[in-house]
């Protein structure tokens, strides 16, 4: 009976959170402009000063990663920032809901000893494919300062990789797997490093996320452009990749997939 009127105090309690949430974006969406308004600054001055400075003033290859990660930098670790909440979400939500209650050994042995695609063959070919989608992962990550990519895109690959080799038994018949904790580490410590990476140029004179303040040896500003934009996204991919193992891990340790 109280364990009952628990449930029903956090209920409420989470929508009156989602009521109040709810009241609060309508105001702020009213006080935003219209979307794909002409006279919006994004539609005026400021998209043909992006795309006529950029390469001069950030120096880097690529005008989108300009934008994300230079012009619109606070966006960015804000929206990462955004994603690490999204995991802790996950974890509040989810843990009024009792875990599934573990195999004894024996059949814990069994259970993970069956193929997961139904045959061996398919259980070794994507064993295979997992360091390859790690190694794209890493070539995305790395690509995102002169092209297309980057740490989102970097941080989902490297999940799916973590996801198939979390379904998937090794060769000794046993399912790895992280702890909850230990994704959600890993997503705070991407974030502090992008905070970390704004904070450096402040204590050599700069203004925070001022790639050109950076205590680096570079003979041009592009080189400690390109060092700062490669230490955001290593922040980003890191914070995506915790986030999304997190949520499948909380989902995973309260749901009985043995169907």
């Amino acid at each position: 009976m109280e364990e009952k009127r628990i449930r029903r105090k956090k209920a409420l309690g989470l929508v009156v959170l989602i009521i109040l949430v709810g009241i609060g974006a309508l105001k702020i969406g009213k006080a935003l402009p219209t979307i794909g308004a002409l006279d919006t600054p994004a539609n005026t001055n400021i998209s043909m000063y992006y795309i006529s400075h950029a390469a001069e003033d950030t120096h880097a290859s690529n005008i989108v990663t300009a934008v994300l990660a230079d012009y619109r930098g606070f966006d960015t670790l804000f929206e990462t920032c955004v994603l690490f909440l999204s995991g802790i979400a996950a974890m509040v939500i989810l843990s009024d809901k009792k875990k599934v209650p573990q195999r004894k050994h024996e059949e814990y042995l069994e259970y993970h000893r069956q193929s997961t695609f139904g045959s061996t063959l398919m259980d070794g070919a994507f064993r295979i494919v997992v360091p390859v989608i790690l190694i794209y992962a890493v070539y995305v990550l790395f690509h995102g300062e002169v092209s297309l990519g980057g740490g989102f895109q970097a941080g989902a690959l490297m999940a799916c990789a973590y996801l198939l080799d979390r379904i998937i038994p090794s060769f000794e018949g046993i399912k790895r797997k992280a702890k909850v904790e230990t994704g959600l580490i890993a997503a705070a410590a991407g974030t502090l490093f992008y905070v970390l990476t704004g904070l450096i140029p402040m204590f050599n004179g700069g203004r925070f996320l001022e790639f050109d303040k950076l205590p680096f040896h570079g003979d041009t500003l592009a080189d400690l452009h390109a060092s700062g934009i490669l230490m955001v996204e290593i922040g980003v991919t890191v914070c995506v990749a915790g986030v999304i193992i997190t949520i499948l891990e909380v989902a995973l340790e309260r749901t009985d997939f043995d169907d």
